[in-house]
């Protein structure tokens, strides 16, 4: 168990000091945060787009893309782009037709497969193309031709699309994210999360007087008095909305990271005239790093790098090139900290890298295996670095955000990305499965042992509850369908009455059932409640506190719950 539980040290930018207050007492202020509503709030209804991108039809599943080769020119001026990406595809089945995905705002110049073009017909953002037979197992390649000007981000990174914008010097500052939206927003790929090639060339040509930084490692540079090409190589495999592009008047900083595997090499790309307010700032992603690896393993991608990059826009997990925009600030009201102490955007995102990038959801429906444990993160590292009374107090606070309003995990195949309570929730979640186990060593086996046996893979939902089960020797699936696939937390309603606790849960789905730890004069005891109303002796004038600081669940007190 956790240490000093019920002594809650708060922090404030410089000020540190402590209160004996009850537990009571202190977190009394977050328990009316969340609520159940009556109803549930329906799902987006599908449109023909979200159908065509989330379901996987044999016209997607009869070939696996093993590589793709982008090779892009960005016009700043116009905001267009222009160029091809190559498939390197092995056949899945015997096919005549395929399909492939691109906005129906960007233009398609050719499909080109052995010196030919081929006949293609577009649906909405899905493009389907008639090939010659091809058979089972055989390697094939073909070329897609295209241009225009890609969709600009209304509010990104929530919206997807290009960032157009300008730096303090009035230069051009220029990014991309989409996901949620889709990499086919600007570039053709087969767009389903499932769907990652083992490897990937970014090849960006931008004018010579600024600089494009991608995923990977930048393997070559080639440059004119006009233009410079930027060649970049993912050597792994990525999820498509994770491609991205950064252009901008960057200074490198390099550093260097103490791995588990040994000293590592890091880069930090910032605008040239933040460098130094950089250099400084970015030196939290040491200790960082060293704290996910020991929860989760081995940072996954040392191969590719670990890059921070400036951008015009909040952050997002680009694998290997994360995007970074909180200004370099911890303790400012108008910027995203925790506690102005941890710079959240560096944190969340890296932990991505594990949770989103290593690790990947097989459906937008299941992005909470993202969000959720990129939340528990940020809960984890609080409580590395100030301790566990601090981590439920930053918990506490995010239950205030939970929705209730749909199941995490909605439709799948329809492209519909379950965004609401994926992080507040998922996190609430992974803390009471933490406390469920009430073994640390499991829990954290747990993480870290998924995140070995399922590598660089897609996974769903369901391989996650398998895992646990498997681990833990325990039956976990009520437990996750009541918390991940109904949206309504259990409700542990509770009397006490001469000298007995009495408690049992509603609201619940079949077969749910999960302890929880009550304080009786500070004494921990745990009860395991049912639908069934159960007692427990107290002494005369106990103290009695329902520990929900350990649990996502409802308290109600109920003046007539007893055992009749």
């Amino acid at each position: 168990m956790k240490l000093h539980k019920y002594t809650f040290f708060v922090i404030i930018g410089l000020f540190v000091f402590t209160s004996c207050s009850s537990t009571r007492q202190i977190m009394s202020g977050y328990r009316r945060g969340m609520v159940i509503p009556e109803s549930a709030e329906p799902y987006p209804e599908p449109t023909p787009r979200s159908l065509l991108l989330g379901k996987l039809t044999p016209l997607r599943t009869c070939y696996d893309v093993t590589f793709y080769d982008m090779n892009i020119d960005i016009d700043i001026d116009t905001r267009k782009i222009a160029g091809y990406v190559d498939f390197h595809s092995i056949a899945m089945d015997n096919f005549v037709k395929l399909q492939f995905d691109l906005a129906k705002n960007m233009i398609i110049d050719e499909v080109n497969f052995r010196g030919k073009s081929l006949p293609y017909t577009r649906e909405e953002d899905a493009i389907f193309v008639t090939f010659p037979q091809i058979n089972k197992s055989d390697s094939f390649q073909f070329r897609v031709t295209y241009h225009g000007e890609p969709m600009e981000a209304k509010k990104p990174p929530w919206d997807g699309g290009f960032v157009w914008k300008t730096d303090k010097a009035g230069r051009d500052f220029i990014g991309v994210a989409c996901e949620g939206d889709g990499a086919s927003l600007w570039w053709p790929n087969k767009d389903h999360p499932t769907e990652e090639p083992d490897s990937m060339a970014i090849n960006v040509t931008v004018p010579s007087d600024i600089m494009c930084v991608a995923n990977g490692q930048l393997r070559e540079t080639i440059k004119t008095d006009v233009k410079t090409t930027y060649k970049w190589f993912v050597s792994n495999p990525i999820n498509n909305y994770n491609v991205s592009v950064n252009i901008a008047n960057y200074a490198v900083i390099n550093d260097t990271i103490h791995s588990i595997t040994g000293i590592q090499p890091a880069q930090y790309y910032v605008l040239d005239y933040n460098e130094d307010v950089a250099r400084e700032h970015f030196k939290e992603a040491r200790d960082m790093m060293r704290s996910l690896e020991k929860f989760f393993g081995p940072f996954p991608w040392w191969e590719d790098g670990y890059k921070l990059v400036e951008t015009p826009y909040l952050g997002m997990e680009h694998q290997s090139a994360i995007a970074y925009g909180n200004d370099f600030k911890t303790y400012d009201s108008g910027v995203r900290s925790i506690y102005g102490y941890i710079d959240y955007i560096t944190l969340h995102e890296t932990a991505h890298e594990w949770w989103g990038n290593n690790i990947t959801a097989c459906d937008g429906a299941d992005v909470w295996l993202h969000e959720g444990f990129g939340m528990y993160t940020e809960v984890l590292y609080v409580e590395d670095r100030l301790g566990y009374p601090m981590s439920i107090h930053y918990l506490l606070e995010k239950r205030k955000g939970i929705a209730n309003r749909r199941a995490i995990v909605g439709p799948r195949d329809e492209y519909y990305w379950g965004f609401e309570d994926a992080y507040n929730k998922g996190a609430w979640i992974l803390h009471t499965l933490r406390n469920v186990l009430d073994d640390d060593a499991m829990f954290f086996g747990i993480l870290s042992g998924f995140q070995e046996e399922f590598a660089k893979q897609i996974v769903c939902t369901e391989d996650l509850i398998e895992y646990i089960n498997r681990v833990s020797g325990k039956d976990f699936y009520a437990f996750f369908n009541q918390y991940i696939f109904d949206r309504r937390p259990p409700v542990l309603e509770y009397n006490i009455t001469d000298n007995k606790l009495f408690y049992r849960y509603s609201g619940i789905v079949d077969g749910f059932t999960m302890p929880i730890n009550v304080l009786v004069n500070k004494e921990e005891i745990r009860i395991k409640p049912t639908i069934v109303t159960q007692e427990l002796d107290i002494p005369d004038y106990a103290t009695v506190q329902i520990m929900d600081w350990e649990y996502l669940i409802m308290k109600k007190e109920d003046d007539i719950l007893k055992i009749n």
